[in-house]
């Protein structure tokens, strides 16, 4: 497995940081990173990366469907402000919730600047 030190990785993190604390506040981020980081045991944002299913799966096991909406209105906002492109956020739901590299890489791909 590649380190998490690239250009991509660090956009993805920091973008799913400012959209997440964007809607929780600072706090409520801090709160999921620490609950999701204990429930995955490894940093949640290489998990995101690397294993976007199992990032979706924890999330939905902490929050239930609630996560569907939260990701919905992340995303949403992400897209308006041009962090993410090419998807919907329905598509964004779709391709988090598959195990295939396939629909990883597409998903890596809409992050401005993702995968070439």
């Amino acid at each position: 497995m590649e380190g998490p030190d690239d250009h991509l990785f660090k956009y993805v993190k920091n973008t799913l940081i400012y959209g997440i604390a964007s809607l929780l506040g600072p706090s409520g981020l801090t709160a999921l990173e620490h609950h999701l980081n204990r429930k995955l045991g490894r940093d949640m944002y290489e998990v995101f990366y690397y294993s976007p299913n199992v990032f979706y799966n924890a999330l939905r096991s902490f929050l239930g469907s609630g996560a569907d909406a939260i990701l919905k209105i992340v995303v949403s906002k992400l897209i308006d402000e041009g962090r993410i492109t090419g998807i919907t956020p329905k598509e964004f739901l779709e391709l988090i919730s598959k195990d295939d590299e396939s629909f990883r890489r597409k998903l890596l791909r809409s992050f401005r600047g993702g995968l070439r």
